[in-house]
């Protein structure tokens, strides 16, 4: 150290201010650390130290509790007390009286079996050659034809609400259904069918219905847009969108007022 103190003189100014930087910086850092820790000690209050401390307690007694767990093979988790060697009798009782199953009450199984009987009974069917209009029966009618339950009767009821009505009976092939074994039980009446004004309805009302999708009804409204309105459905033939079999299926639910 004083060998440098004397060869200090002897360093060019540049060397000299270099070292004074140096020796700067490290008096700053120092001072900064030793600023840095008395100020974070000062920020813990005593809450703050009682929780950590609380903390540190719980993960105490969680490892001694693992602990435990570990020697015992016979504890139980739902126990509320430890087993003890001098009260084996209480902890046996304890665990037993938790296995036991709950009693259900006289009043609380007749309830039950009401309500089972009346969800699950029998529904009346109807004789041969009885007839069911296909565009007004509802689930409960519906079920009452031999072949139909609760799932069958939903999915004829939505897709009918989904087209506006059937015009013939073949179409519950499109819902996956046996049309050939329906078809004697059902009539139908295409004055229930509810129709679609093809000169009112926008495109995004027109593709709603699941014969016409978004091109065709985008025809139908460019159409009306350079034309004027529909009067049948002749004109369409000459687009692309459309063929024989979509303008005889659409023909059935489309309105020219």
């Amino acid at each position: 150290m004083w060998q440098f103190i004397k060869d200090y003189h002897f360093y060019r100014p540049e060397e000299k201010r270099a070292i004074i930087v140096l020796l700067v910086l490290i008096v700053l850092t120092i001072g900064a650390t030793i600023a840095y820790e008395r100020y974070h000690k000062s920020t813990i209050s005593p809450s703050d130290e009682a929780i950590v401390q609380a903390f540190a307690d719980s993960i105490q007694r969680r490892d001694s509790l693992a602990a435990y767990r570990s020697r015992h093979s016979n504890y139980q988790r739902n126990d509320v007390q430890y087993p003890r060697r001098n009260q084996p009798q209480r902890f046996t009782t304890a665990r037993r009286q938790s296995e036991r199953p709950a009693r259900v009450s006289k009043d609380t199984v007749r309830l039950l079996l009401i309500d089972t009987l009346t969800r699950y009974e029998k529904i009346e069917k109807y004789e041969p050659g009885t007839l069911v209009n296909l565009n007004k029966a509802d689930t409960t009618e519906l079920k009452r034809i031999p072949g139909i339950g609760s799932g069958i009767a939903r999915m004829i009821v939505n897709y009918r609400n989904r087209l506006g009505g059937f015009y013939k009976v073949e179409q519950l092939r499109e819902i996956n259904l046996d049309a050939g074994q329906l078809i004697s039980w059902f009539s139908i009446d295409e004055t229930d069918i509810q129709k679609i004004s093809v000169n009112k309805s926008s495109v995004d009302r027109l593709r709603s219905h699941p014969y016409i999708d978004f091109y065709q009804a985008r025809a139908m409204v460019e159409y009306r847009r350079k034309h004027g309105n529909l009067q049948s459905l002749k004109p369409l033939v000459l687009y692309e969108e459309f063929n024989e079999t979509d303008l005889e299926r659409i023909a059935h639910y489309l309105s020219f007022e």
